[in-house]
């Protein structure tokens, strides 16, 4: 697919700079041209990505991968690790009150979702390319395509909650028919990652956009069914349900057990896993501005 159609279909956020940061992916110090370069980077992305915990390294990574995008470009899977490479540095930007940053991080990877997306079905491709809603043809991506279409919706989902609520509103029906893609192609993904997405939706919207605290808790419930030691869920559970519920005990009883875990647990989201004890300590020191 030509750069100017996939424009011209891209599951546009604003009416500028989607398209320039689909042009900013391709762009970089230099594009490999030999598949030994190509290799070379990805040994360095994956050997930075072990060690994403610090900012340094997760740009390294990201820059990497950016680099193996402009030589070869229309790889899901490539794509979806950049979209998870974004959503981690907004992430960290947001947990740092840098919300501007945030912001363009989070479109960053939403932008590289919808390449992603475009690129993981010829069916969603021309279903979209040929005027169909993008929400309507996610049924076409298929569980190869999972992967980009998570990332895709994190990065979505966190993009609209710092535009505000009529973003929010407006995008709801995709995001949930992302999610609910998701959900259906395996429940269990990235540790029971729709359950943990409804479980704060519900949580978070209003009642006439559908919010809904008894659907919210049976999501969390059901992701520490299928996940019981991944961290975000607890965190998540107490940020959204507890407070809105002003539930107090669970509030510090979910994040106690957050700070009492052991990251190693899962060595394979470990950085993960230690940033959400940070969020932890951090909501607990705001109980009483919270509650």
């Amino acid at each position: 697919m030509t750069r100017s159609a996939l424009t011209l279909v891209l599951i546009v956020l604003t009416t500028s700079g989607c398209a320039e940061l689909l042009q900013n992916l391709k762009e970089g110090a230099r594009v490999p041209t030999t598949p030994r370069a190509i290799a070379r980077l990805h040994v360095q992305a994956d050997r930075a990505w072990t060690k994403r915990g610090s900012p340094a390294s997760l740009e390294q990574a990201i820059t990497s991968w950016e680099k193996i995008h402009a030589a070869k470009p229309d790889q899901p899977d490539l794509l979806a690790k950049l979209a998870r490479g974004y959503f981690l540095q907004g992430d960290h930007l947001q947990t740092q009150d840098d919300q501007k940053k945030a912001l363009a991080m989070f479109e960053k990877g939403v932008v590289a979702g919808e390449h992603g997306l475009m690129a993981s079905s010829t069916e969603f491709a021309a279903r979209v390319m040929a005027g169909e809603k993008v929400g309507d043809a996610f049924d076409a991506i298929p569980l190869s395509g999972q992967p980009v279409l998570y990332w895709y919706a994190a990065n979505l989902g966190k993009f609209v909650s710092l535009k505000g609520i009529r973003s929010i509103l407006f995008y709801k029906d995709r995001l949930m028919s992302a999610m609910q893609r998701v959900l259906e192609l395996d429940e269990t993904y990235f540790h029971a990652a729709p359950h943990r997405y409804f479980g704060a939706y519900y949580s978070r919207a209003p009642a006439f956009a559908g919010g809904d605290m008894s659907r919210a808790r049976a999501h969390f419930e059901k992701a520490l069914t299928l996940a019981p030691e991944y961290l975000d869920t607890r965190v998540t559970y107490a940020q959204f349900f507890a407070v809105k519920n002003q539930d107090k005990a669970l509030f510090q009883n979910l994040l106690n057990d957050v700070i009492a875990a052991d990251p190693k647990t899962l060595p394979e989201v470990e950085p993960e896993q230690r940033a959400q004890q940070r969020k932890a300590k951090k909501l607990l020191a705001a109980t009483d501005s919270l509650f």
